[in-house]
């Protein structure tokens, strides 16, 4: 079990974050038929509340034969980015603007719907374990209707924090870990970290202020959240106070 805390605000005037809200994500069917664990996006939290992050899902851990997952077929978007993130397994894309590509293990597409865009996604799987998540992220109303634009991080790119023991690790598709930045300067001011603690390893995350809305989605393992030792495991969602 590790230990997590989330504190705000700048130096000499930081404040804890408390857990207001814990509940298990939903499962569902999405796509071709796959199955999903949504943490942001269902009933449990209104989209005033988690906003600028509109929907969260998790996909797997599962295997598949070759040929048995057929992904998110034709779909469109428009005023929101789309951020994939794929942890396990290999699929191709394409759009409607002729984008077109293919992401593996460790692979982070972010996709700026803007004006709109349709979209294929998930296909030519080879088989094998399949892990990802995908966000959605609000664009304000001033840039919902820019062009719409693509940025592929791979996984050899993406920035990595990695304490001076070892036992907290962070992969930072947006925002900052101690002095690691993101590759990523997305139009809405986020950070979307995911951590890795070794069992019994702690760690204390600072948020800027401006960022109201924090959440925290546990997939795999278990562990506390801030002083208050609020427990959470597997599929576990924590909402945290504004400051």
């Amino acid at each position: 079990m590790s230990r997590v805390e989330s504190k705000s605000g700048g130096q000499g005037n930081v404040e804890e974050r408390t857990v207001v809200k814990t509940f298990k994500a939903v499962t569902r069917k999405e796509g071709a038929g796959f199955t999903i664990h949504r943490p942001i996006g269902d009933s449990e939290m209104s989209t005033a509340t988690t906003d600028p992050f509109l929907m969260l899902d998790e996909l797997g851990p599962v295997t598949y034969g070759k040929g048995e997952f057929e992904g998110a077929p034709w779909h469109p978007h428009r005023g929101i980015d789309t951020v994939m993130y794929l942890k396990e397994g290999q699929g191709d894309h394409q759009d409607s603007t002729g984008n077109k590509g293919s992401l593996y293990a460790g692979d982070c597409q972010w996709m700026t719907a803007g004006s709109g865009i349709i979209h294929d996604e998930g296909r030519n799987h080879p088989g094998g374990k399949l892990h990802g998540f995908q966000m959605w992220i609000n664009l304000p109303k001033k840039h919902k209707w820019i062009d719409p634009a693509y940025r592929t991080i791979r996984s050899k790119e993406k920035p990595h924090y990695t304490n001076k023991d070892g036992s907290v690790q962070a992969n930072i598709i947006a925002g900052t870990v101690g002095d690691v930045k993101a590759k990523i300067q997305p139009v809405v001011p986020i950070q979307y970290i995911e951590f890795m603690l070794e069992a019994n390893a702690s760690y204390t995350h600072n948020i800027p202020k401006e960022m109201e809305t924090c959440i925290v989605y546990v997939y795999e393992g278990e562990g506390t959240f801030t002083s208050k030792e609020v427990k959470a495991e597997r599929t576990s969602t924590l909402l945290f106070s504004e400051v």
